[in-house]
């Protein structure tokens, strides 16, 4: 629950399997679909979705799937939108009654989805999503953008909020780029460039495609490793004139924890597993929290106050088989007072996602970017 432009409204009929499907709904953007999409949605299911812009501005909807079994006048399962501004609906749609175009613009800034189903056979269901008309051009995929334009050409791109869980899969990670095949705004989230909770402009190229695309996990998804493709996308993070390249690695003056381990090996030989082991490519062990210590903490002192826009984590290989699987971010300009970080408008700490093995390397972004001298 939340403002009421963040309320998804209870179905229509209350049932053990309502029609509701993945849903992220924000100001600006968002995206839902019917449950158990791309998959056969449920029979006897309902759900009503209210979508509601900022005033001034109005909503512009696009299609990215409706399939839904065919029946006289959508009677079985059926797409409805209203527009009570307006006074006006649209539809109802289902597989022999589609949407004329891909793209519905409304003059309204307040729209209800109306989804429901009867008994049916088929049927992938539902996916929509939504932009204001101050960002036009929501899109799934790199076909929908530009129909085959010249190598290394640069375009633009608005992604709606909650991309991340649709359908689809990418190839590739933002250092290589990704298979032109690959889910555009799904791989945008993955290369760091928005955040999924918000959505936003998307400027990326399109270049020559290279032999084989490495698998990496990044910003909660995990890409494939994908085969030689005629093209690749490659995503530009938009970083400030003044400040570094968004891709430089910064130096860490100092690190300090909330404890260490002092492990004796089998032969009574110590081993210390000290703050100072953490910096990533340290050969041999790393950094560990003394063994059964709550409340854990890393600090890295950058030296000076920077813009830092991500974060890479590893485990320790050496001779054990030890990770972080999530953790929380907090920074300081002093280090005495800290910040905890809450994301694009959260209103609770963030908890990014770590490793699941003690050898790949994971990376989080920070969007926006931290500016501090102190990380956490």
């Amino acid at each position: 629950q939340g403002p009421p432009w963040l309320n998804v409204s209870p179905p229509l009929r209350l049932s053990a399997g309502d029609g509701c499907g993945h849903t992220l709904l924000t100001p600006h953007s968002g995206t839902l679909s019917s449950k158990n999409y791309p998959g056969t949605y449920p029979n006897h299911t309902a759900c009503r979705w209210r979508l509601r812009a900022p005033p001034g501005t109005s909503l512009l909807l696009a299609f990215g799937d409706v399939d839904l079994e065919p029946s006289e006048r959508c009677a079985h399962s059926s797409l409805l939108l209203a527009d009570p501004q307006a006074g006006t609906t649209y539809g109802p749609f289902c597989r022999n009654a589609v949407p004329a175009a891909p793209l519905l613009v409304t003059n309204s800034s307040a729209v209800t989805v109306l989804f429901n189903s009867t008994s049916h056979r088929s049927g992938r269901g539902l996916l929509l999503s939504y932009a204001t008309s101050q960002h036009p051009g929501t899109h799934y995929t790199q076909e929908h953008v530009s129909p085959d334009p010249p190598l290394a050409t640069c375009f633009s791109v608005y992604c709606p909020a909650g991309c991340k869980d649709i359908d689809g899969d990418i190839w590739g990670n933002p250092s290589q780029g990704y298979r032109d095949t690959s889910v555009l705004c799904k791989a945008a989230v993955h290369a760091g460039v928005i955040a999924d909770e918000l959505g936003g402009q998307v400027t990326l190229a399109r270049e020559k495609g290279i032999t084989l695309y490495e698998s990496a996990f990044a910003n909660g998804l995990h890409s494939k490793r994908g085969s030689l493709s005629e093209k690749r996308l490659i995503f530009h993070k938009a970083c400030h004139l003044l400040l570094p390249a968004c891709g430089d690695v910064l130096e860490v003056a100092a690190f300090n924890a909330s404890s260490w381990w002092l492990e004796v090996d089998a032969l009574g030989q110590d081993r210390a597993w000290v703050a100072e082991r953490a910096a990533l490519g340290t050969a041999g062990h790393s950094w560990a929290a003394e063994p059964g210590s709550d409340s854990a903490w890393l600090e890295l002192d950058l030296g000076t106050r920077r813009n830092v826009t991500g974060i890479i984590t590893k485990g320790s290989s050496e001779q054990y088989d030890y990770y972080v699987t999530s953790y929380r971010v907090s920074s300081s300009r002093d280090g005495k007072n800290w910040r905890p970080y809450r994301g694009s408008g959260g209103q609770e700490d963030k908890v990014f996602e770590g490793n699941a093995d003690s050898y790949q390397e994971v990376s989080n972004a920070f969007i926006p970017p931290i500016v501090a001298r102190y990380i956490r």
